[in-house]
């Protein structure tokens, strides 16, 4: 079998019982002094987990760094954790934010609401007082602002911490209804899960010294939502100072499916009605809000599901919104399209990438079932409007399917053998335009910092299609595949064998993302110059000897980028 076809993995379902944390040294006596530090709120006392090489290092876990955000706290900005008497147990990482997973089949719910905490991972001995600090990579995990989690069962950073090089930080915040709920105004102001983030980067800025993290060097990295995240805190007033550097990864602020909710209230009023609250659609904001307070969390993320338009989509009915300047702690006065295109942003060294099919996790979703995809085809105009969030003229669906559906029979959109065109077709628009635009605003800037870009193109045995589709179905290369070769998933995938050609990716792609947060300058040439961008390319080989390759591909795809923009009347 060679190493680009799936092999079988485990089922496995998405419950909070088979999180676990899977390389945790819990015998006192072969360990007998258990990780230590002491931050302004208290001691915690941590434990070991172990690196790719099976090298013990330390962890804290489950480190509050806000207040529960329940009862009159729902909806409400984060406020700062309370100290502790003692010493904190940060040896078992915590639940996740309660969430539903529609893209899964059977849509798992799991989670609570008491879910704002977050995991510190050290290399060995870097937070004595003799060690110089280190530079910091907070992540922020995906998941289209509804679903994911910082637990190590599903972002180990065992990859990272063999290098030794950084601290590492990974945290939770609210999800969906939970983080993104807004009635446009005071009464419910909205992106509480991004300032959730603020409020992790703020705990970062005061203890992390503590961990033996330098604060004047800290790297914000995340993929797909939590790329788009990551380009946010670069437009927020809020998050100004708190980072140094940005990696976004597959996520976009541009992108359509995070652009900010144009009319807040009015999903907030239709979702009331939904949920049977008499006179929502009439009620004062602030009464609404409160009657939302009062829901069972477990009923008021089900409910989501009732939002939907088409099968799963819209995938996020909640998201991000645009606040009022005059709101206090506002996260977005502008949008995010509006406030990049003219430079109001942190100028700091970015890197942004993506791989080819970023789009596939939607598309495996309807190409699973036959049935799908006879639904689909007869509002598939329709349904793609609601995709790209833009209206289509006749003229623009005969572009459409003149560039990428050029195998698909005049009367269908959607058949059993097209799924490759349609996955580069939303691809391309949900993704890979949106950086390309992105990655042009910056460079025109005159005051732009160093910007690389790469394209992640390596496909290996595992894959998240497994996952998505509960086959092993090869469907190539899937979002979020590039996870598989930073972190270990023990949740979903095993460890590769020593010596394949996936474990050399891993080394080479952990590498390339730690060497942008350590090293004073990005190198040369993977750095844009003007207009000009070479992109970093992670692709398989036929090579035996050398079966991954890290190449410099020139130029940006420009034909693509001028077909989108002219689409999108950009």
């Amino acid at each position: 079998m060679s190493s680009t076809q799936l092999r079988p993995i485990p089922v496995i379902r998405v419950y909070v019982g088979v999180l676990l944390i899977l390389y945790c040294f819990e015998d006192a006596e072969t360990h007998p002094k258990w990780p230590r530090v002491c931050i302004k709120d208290g001691c915690l006392r941590g434990t070991w987990l172990k690196d790719s090489v099976e090298s013990p290092y330390p962890a804290f876990l489950g480190i509050p760094f806000a207040k529960p955000p329940i009862g009159n706290l729902r909806f409400k900005n984060p406020q700062p954790a309370d100290s502790w008497e003692g010493v904190y147990n940060a040896t078992t990482d915590k639940d996740a934010c309660i969430q539903k997973i529609s893209v899964l089949p059977g849509a798992p719910m799991f989670g609570v609401e008491d879910c704002l905490y977050l995991n510190v991972f050290t290399p060995p001995n870097s937070y004595s007082p003799a060690s110089r600090p280190l530079p910091v990579m907070v992540y922020i995990h995906g998941g289209a602002f509804f679903f994911g989690s910082a637990r190590p069962a599903e972002l180990s950073p065992a990859r990272i911490m063999t290098t030794r090089k950084v601290v590492v930080v990974t945290l939770q915040y609210r999800l969906g209804v939970f983080g993104f709920f807004s009635t446009g105004d005071r009464s419910a102001s909205g992106n509480y899960g991004l300032k959730d983030q603020v409020m992790a980067l703020r705990w970062v800025q005061s203890n992390i010294r503590a961990f033996g993290g330098d604060p004047k060097r800290v790297t914000i990295f995340g993929q797909s939502a939590g790329g788009a995240c990551t380009q946010f805190h670069m437009l927020s007033p809020l998050s100004c100072g708190l980072f140094h550097r940005a990696i976004s990864m597959s996520g976009s602020a541009l992108a359509k499916w995070s652009a900010p909710i144009l009319d807040p209230l009015a999903v907030a009023r239709t979702h009331g009605r939904i949920l049977k609250i008499q006179n929502a659609e009439s009620m004062p904001t602030i009464e609404l809000v409160e009657k939302f307070r009062g829901i069972d969390a477990v009923i008021l993320t089900n409910s989501i599901d009732l939002l939907k338009v088409w099968d799963i989509h819209p995938i996020s009915p909640y998201r991000p919104v645009v606040e009022s300047q005059d709101e206090p702690d506002a996260f977005l006065t502008e949008a995010p399209k509006t406030a990049w295109s003219r430079g109001k942003y942190a100028s700091v060294p970015w890197m942004t990438g993506s791989i080819p099919t970023d789009a596939s996790f939607l598309t495996q979703t309807i190409y699973r079932n036959e049935s799908l995809i006879a639904d689909l085809n007869p509002r598939f105009i329709q349904i793609l409007k609601l995709l790209l969030q833009t209206d289509i003229s006749f003229k623009e669906i005969k572009s459409l399917r003149k560039r990428y559906l050029t195998t698909t029979p005049p009367d269908k959109w959607i058949t059993t053998t097209n799924y490759a065109e349609v996955t580069t077709m939303l691809s391309e628009a949900d993704f890979i335009y949106p950086m390309v635009k992105g990655v042009k605003q910056y460079l025109q800037n005159q005051n732009h910092a160093p910007t690389s870009v790469y394209s992640f193109q390596f496909n290996g045995r595992y894959s998240y299609s497994q996952v998505y589709t509960r086959t092993n179905t090869s469907y190539g290369l899937t979002h979020p595949d590039e996870l598989i070769y930073l972190f270990r998933i023990p949740v979903f995938f095993p460890e590769f064998p020593p010596g394949s050609p996936e474990a050399e990716m891993c080394q080479i792609w952990v590498k390339f993302l730690v060497d942008f947060a350590t090293k004073s300058n990005v190198a040369k040439e993977a750095t844009c110059a003007g207009m000009n961008c070479n992109v970093v390319t992670f692709t398989n080989s036929n090579n035996t000897y050398f079966p991954v390759r890290k190449i410099l591909v020139p130029g940006l795809d420009e034909d693509m980028y001028e077909f989108w923009k002219a689409l999108f009347a950009e």
